[in-house]
């Protein structure tokens, strides 16, 4: 069994690992993000006039990973206000790229899916982003981007546990307050 890794207070309180992580890398991670949201969706896939948000875009990826769903839970898994969902969705609807039908099990809520449209716009944002990337990295080797998707993988898991632990931390921490 390994070892655990020491640990240090932090100023919030609560133990830390000895492991420091640069401005520098936090920076970088998040400037890489920032550059993939600002990649826009191809003119080419919208009807004329038409036109999709990088707000509106993350609901299409979120709704093609659990769709049919609720409003109400689309709004909690994307963490935003309910009222702000909607009028994202009404929009989506409006240019027929999502699909609102009634519950069959709450006849006075809807499900919310991806239409056929939805599906090839957002393939084709997809791709253009792949094209972006592979171009980016065209001159690394294989053991490169390898390297670089197992470490990205491992750093997105290890969020999620992270942040399912401070969520934890939360509820515990109300629950005996």
């Amino acid at each position: 069994m390994g070892a655990k890794a020491p640990t240090t207070t932090s100023p919030r309180g609560g133990d830390l690992p000895d492991c420091c992580v640069s401005a520098e890398l936090e920076r970088s991670l998040t400037q890489v993000a920032r550059a993939i949201l600002r990649l826009d969706v191809p003119k080419s896939e919208l009807a004329e006039g038409e036109s999709i948000d990088k707000a509106g875009y993350w609901l299409l990826v979120r709704l093609s990973g659990q769709a049919p769903v609720r409003l109400s839970e689309l709004a909690g898994t994307v963490e935003l206000d309910l009222s702000t969902v909607s009028r994202q969705m009404r929009d989506l609807v409006a240019c027929g790229l999502v699909l609102k039908v009634p519950d069959p099990v709450d006849g006075r809520a809807s499900l919310l899916s991806l239409s056929g449209r939805g599906w090839a716009v957002l393939e084709a944002v997809s791709e253009a982003r792949r094209q972006a990337l592979a171009e980016v990295i065209n001159a690394w080797s294989d053991e490169e981007r390898t390297a670089l998707a197992a470490g990205l993988h491992r750093l997105e898991d290890g969020l999620h546990r992270t942040r399912e632990q401070h969520a934890t931390d939360r509820l515990s921490e109300g629950a005996a307050g």
